[in-house]
């Protein structure tokens, strides 16, 4: 690879998203070396983390070589401008919602409406379970035991694996990004559906948006949790590999999108 560098532009700037860990990873790893003129170390480096979008900043010509040096072993990617990778660092972090006729809408700690997308324009929709604080509980001592120095009740810690659903959405004309965390949510629109489980909420939440936002691309999570499916294709192993599973979906969406429309270039 030459040693062209692209401008500061977030236009002129070019990722590539690699959608498939593919099934060799030595020919992934050789192939990100040629393509991308790196040592073998670090050309491992980019394939454990493959599937995701790679870390080097490209220009348009020097992101297509990658893309045919990684299809050329089988494995689907795509170039994608920096500037059309959705920034999920700053979101709009939802508590009060409610599905409406027309559309979704925000509510603000006042009460008022601070936002609304009609479902023409809700266009993608990611959740997934994600680790929650660890929940611990107590065992009292059996015996009674003298020590040498105050104590209080003998405290046997035990982590419980804890996970709940959290939730992406992006919108379209302006684009928005929201997300909601299922336990801090007011579900009050829900009336008479409305439970005591913000578990049991958050479904129900779900899925009046799927039932609503027909336009939308839901994830294969999302599609999973909305079906009761395998707990193995929703759960997460943190907050940060959900977060970059949801971008690679995005990414995934809108390049399939792109091949069905006509190429008026």
């Amino acid at each position: 690879m030459t040693d062209e560098r692209p401008s500061a532009d977030s236009d002129s700037v070019f990722r590539v998203a690699v959608f498939s860990s593919g099934d060799d990873r030595d020919a992934m790893a050789v192939a990100l070396a040629d393509s991308l003129d790196l040592n073998r170390i670090d050309a491992r480096i980019h394939a454990a983390h493959i599937p995701g979008v790679l870390p080097d900043r490209l220009t348009r010509d020097q992101a297509d070589s990658v893309v045919a040096a990684v299809k050329a072993i089988g494995v689907a990617a795509a170039a994608v401008a920096q500037s059309d990778i959705p920034q999920l660092d700053h979101p709009d972090t939802v508590h009060h919602a409610a599905c409406l006729d027309d559309g979704l809408e925000v509510i603000g700690l006042t009460g008022s409406r601070s936002g609304f997308v009609p479902w023409d324009d809700l266009e993608f929709l990611s959740v997934g379970h994600v680790p929650l604080e660890a929940a611990h509980h107590y065992a009292p001592e059996s015996n009674v035991v003298v020590r040498s120095s105050p104590h209080s009740v003998d405290e046997e810690s035990e982590g419980i694996a804890v996970s709940g659903p959290v939730c992406w959405i992006i919108a379209r004309n302006p684009q928005r990004i929201f997300f909601i965390s299922h336990s801090r949510m007011n579900y009050d629109y829900l009336d008479d559906r409305k439970s005591t489980s913000a578990t049991a909420n958050f479904h129900e939440f779900l899925t009046d948006l799927a039932r609503f936002a027909t336009a939308a691309y839901l994830t294969p999570s999302t599609h999973a949790i909305l079906n009761h499916g395998s707990a193995s294709d929703y759960v997460f192993k943190d907050a940060e590999q959900f977060k970059q599973a949801t971008v690679l979906q995005f990414l995934l969406h809108r390049t399939v999108a792109a091949a069905r429309l006509p190429d008026h270039s």
